[in-house]
């Protein structure tokens, strides 16, 4: 399904990727581990379409992906939750979905919400939840665009222990037969929990 080949990213003086090179299956679950600075996030960007490469390029079933984010079959959801204040929790959620009908729309928001366990924060405004709550909120809106892909950067961060696996689960179910993932991780245990193959970045490069 993707294809990554030969990416390279410079910033500055430094390589953040460099010569990167790997592919991803229809609804494989890949996680990427490194340490911090390694070039992980960047790789992520540059799949979602936020970041160019300096070289290489991004393939999706042998195509080449646009240039315009909105038309990848990507998703993601970020380091930071990056809700818009302006929004309700549901009007969050609901930014990327495929749906046009309202009353499908709000279908869609309680069903991801009530999963996430955030069912009852629907008309709250991301300033009136805790850093937890607006986590599962990006989470949900990502999975509601229905991508072919999601990228996931750290998501469970702001999460204690108990409530990281639990969510951990249910993402990897609602993305059963329906997504791919990328996910990236600090946590060994994370990402053996979610996924079925394991990538090692060091210096912007694949190790393993």
């Amino acid at each position: 399904m993707l294809e990554v080949k030969h990416l390279t990213k410079q910033y500055e003086d430094r390589n953040a990727v460099s010569d990167l090179s790997f592919s991803l299956t229809d609804l494989e679950r890949v996680s990427v581990q490194g340490e911090s600075g390694c070039g992980k996030t960047t790789l992520l960007k540059m799949i979602a379409g936020l970041v160019m490469p300096d070289e290489g390029e991004i393939l999706m079933d042998g195509k080449t992906l646009s240039e315009d984010p909105h038309l990848r079959q990507v998703s993601m959801v970020f380091q930071d939750s990056l809700l818009w204040d302006h929004m309700t929790i549901e009007e969050n959620i609901l930014f990327g979905s495929p749906y046009k009908e309202k009353g499908k729309r709000k279908e869609q928001a309680a069903f991801l919400a009530d999963i996430l366990e955030i069912g009852e924060l629907l008309q709250r405004y991301p300033y009136q939840v805790s850093g937890g709550q607006a986590r599962r909120a990006a989470i949900a809106r990502a999975i509601a665009c229905e991508k072919r892909l999601l990228l996931l950067d750290e998501p469970f961060s702001n999460l204690d222990k108990e409530a990281r696996f639990r969510i951990l689960e249910k993402v990897k179910k609602l993305c059963e037969g329906h997504s791919a993932i990328l996910f990236v991780t600090h946590s060994r245990q994370e990402a053996e929990m979610l996924c079925e193959r394991h990538l090692r970045m060091e210096e912007g490069k694949l190790v393993k």
